[in-house]
């Protein structure tokens, strides 16, 4: 259930990126997306790359931080930077200098990391082969970690089966633990667990070892899960957003203009699509011939409701940061839309408030996106020199 909650989350990102690529510009930055994306081996990319597909493969070398969005992601490269992984199947090999961020149903960690791996997924997997030069941190389903740590781990899942060294403490909440014949944990074993650790003769904890029962509480979803799904949502909204940004930046700013300039019209025209198109996707659905249209109606609005947030996230940041700056480069519209999303995330936060505040950003979110083609018109004809003829 877990792996398809995934899937089903990863493929969400990708469809709202593939709506507008259509009208996506030039960059800066090496934009990849399409059905594959393949780094093939001896390429060589002096940049950040950002890419958005079904499959994504990386064989080559990447001189910079690398951002992927896909149904499957392959790293069998050289990376010299970070890499952040959204994906129902992430597999890491080769070489990432900086840092692994990964989201997924499964994640294969078969590579050498030169600091962290924080990784959030279904079941993952870090092979002997690999090695993590920092702390591993996680919140997963199952775990298995046969790789050198060089520091701490720190995490919480249901099952975790260790069988490496690590250079520091490992503390987890965890159902169950095993430390396999040759694990060799150098600093402190801390554990909250119901069960006692399975502890198999061989393996070596050179400092102490404190079990915690978990506190006794009513049946609901684990602090520890609540908190990771909450920044899971985040981060892929916001690599969402980002790469919407990076591939349209102009769309994105008139998004922004959208509701700065025309609230009450971003207001209405999201009120009425909210509220009619479930109705009109009901009557579509009642007859056969409508069923296509009904179903392709429901994928945009579920589509629409994603990105609404990313528009108003949009817009409090391009209205802050518009009183010091003009927010113009994708640069500043990146620095603006991660301002904005962080703080509708804390307020949305705010108990009564937040689910008042939700309710308001998807209605102004989807009339600001359905005005932001009228608005991006007057924006390029506003920037058109005049021609006179003498």
């Amino acid at each position: 259930m877990i792996k398809n909650l995934f899937r089903w989350l990863v493929i969400l990102p990708i469809l709202a990126i593939l709506v507008i690529l259509p009208i996506a510009p030039a960059s800066a930055a090496d934009l990849r997306s399409g059905d594959t994306v393949i780094i093939a081996s001896g390429d060589v990319i002096d940049d950040d790359l950002y890419a958005a597909a079904g499959k994504i493969v990386i064989n080559g070398t990447v001189n910079g931080d690398v951002l992927c969005i896909g149904e499957t992601i392959t790293v069998d490269g050289t990376i010299h930077g970070s890499i952040s992984a959204i994906g129902a199947t992430v597999v890491i090999g080769g070489e990432i200098t900086h840092a692994v961020r990964a989201v997924g149903g499964n994640i294969d960690i078969k590579g050498n990391v030169g600091k962290d791996v924080m990784v959030a997924g279904d079941d993952v997997d870090i092979e002997d082969t690999a090695a993590i030069g920092r702390d591993l941190a996680f919140a997963v389903r199952k775990i298995r970690v046969d790789a050198l740590i060089d520091d701490s781990i720190k995490g919480a899942g249901r099952t975790a089966d260790f069988n490496s060294e690590v250079g520091g403490d490992v503390e987890i909440e965890i159902e169950k633990l095993t430390l396999e014949p040759t694990a060799n944990i150098q600093g402190n074993l801390i554990y909250i667990s119901k069960n006692e650790a399975i502890i198999l003769p061989g393996a070596r904890i050179g400092g102490t070892t404190t079990h915690n029962m978990p506190a006794t509480r009513e049946p609901t979803i684990p602090r520890s899960v609540n908190v990771w799904v909450r920044v899971i949502a985040f981060l892929m909204t916001l690599v969402t957003g980002g790469l919407i940004i990076l591939l349209a930046p102009n769309r994105a700013r008139a998004v922004a203009v959208s509701i700065k300039q025309k609230p009450l019209q971003s207001l209405g025209w999201g009120a009425l699509i909210f509220f009619a198109t479930p109705i009109a996707v009901i009557i579509a659905l009642i007859t056969i011939i409508g069923i296509p249209v009904g179903l392709a109606g429901i994928v945009g609005y579920i589509i629409a409701l994603y990105l609404s947030q990313i528009a108003v996230g949009l817009f409090l940041g391009y209205w802050i940061l518009g009183f010091f700056n003009k927010v113009e480069s994708r640069g500043i519209l990146l620095g603006a839309f991660a301002l904005g999303l962080v703080i509708l995330t804390l307020i949305q936060l705010i108990p009564y408030v937040g689910p008042i505040l939700g309710l308001a950003t998807i209605i102004f979110g989807i009339g600001a996106m359905a005005m932001s083609q009228k608005t991006l018109r007057t924006m390029n004809a506003a920037q058109k020199p005049e021609i006179t003829i003498s």
